[in-house]
């Protein structure tokens, strides 16, 4: 159930104003109202919200006094409720993944172990045969545009996405898409196991090996030392590349990476 006017936060406000009132609504009561949850509305426009909340059902004429919410409108706004509530979880996570020293680049990728470890697990049970030829094509990819010395970080995301849509587990495949949503993360990462001289297309070919041979612990075990690889690197960057002073090089914008 959406409403077609529902680009307008005004719409949803006028429902949650509704819903908290025990007696009818009228324009004028709607526009004062609306102006204590922040939104400035004229009486004309608010008289125009309330008549099209009413052709969509979500609230109906009591009288001449005004407009009580229905249960449809009851159930619009609970919907929206909750988008809200997701979207601040979502933007509150995508905050924390702000690369500003090593702790936070750690604590992205400990939640990714827990995470890719059981993807790759999945991927080894529930990959078609499609799946493998795709990831395998993947990295393929990953080595052509690395031995022409460019980014690969691009093709990395790609490859731990199409493990994780491998699994089929929508879930976790969420999960993960919020946790690469950050393009300085895997700009980071690959700057840093360059310095390292480690790569990570070579712990890619590991994992898709045990997938295709549908060896699910192995795929597991694959995926857990490609993380641990790569926060051995991160701790072996800072103390022998940054220093006790701490901080990144800013290595998100280097253009070497």
């Amino acid at each position: 159930m959406s409403l077609s006017i529902d680009y307008s936060e005004s719409y949803y406000k006028a429902l949650k104003v509704l819903s908290e009132s025990s007696m009818p609504i009228g324009a004028w009561n709607l526009s004062r109202l609306m102006l204590e949850e922040g939104i400035t509305v004229s009486e004309a426009t608010a008289g125009r919200i309330l008549r099209e909340l009413e052709d969509k059902g979500y609230v109906r004429a009591e009288g001449r006094v005004g407009r009580v919410i229905t249960s449809s409108g009851k159930e619009i706004l609970e919907e929206w409720r909750k988008a809200e509530a997701q979207n601040r979880t979502h933007t509150a996570f995508l905050e924390s993944l702000k690369i500003t020293d090593k702790q936070e680049l750690i604590d992205v990728l400990v939640a990714r172990r827990a995470i890719e470890t059981e993807t790759a697990y999945l991927a080894a049970q529930n990959a078609t045969a499609q799946d493998v030829q795709k990831i395998q094509r993947i990295i393929e990819e990953h080595e052509q545009l690395l031995a022409s010395g460019n980014s690969g970080v691009e093709k990395d995301v790609e490859f731990h996405r199409a493990l994780a849509a491998a699994g089929k587990n929508k879930v976790l495949l969420s999960a993960l898409e919020v946790i690469y949503h950050d393009p300085e993360v895997g700009r980071a990462l690959e700057h840093i196991r360059s310095k390292m001289g480690s790569r990570m297309v070579e712990d890619h070919k590991r994992i898709v090996e045990k997938v295709a041979a549908k060896d699910r612990q192995g795929a597991r075990e694959a995926m857990a030392f490609h993380i641990d690889s790569v926060i051995k690197d991160v701790n072996t960057y800072w103390a022998e590349m940054v220093g006790p002073q701490g901080g990144i090089e800013n290595v998100s914008e280097r253009s070497d990476s």
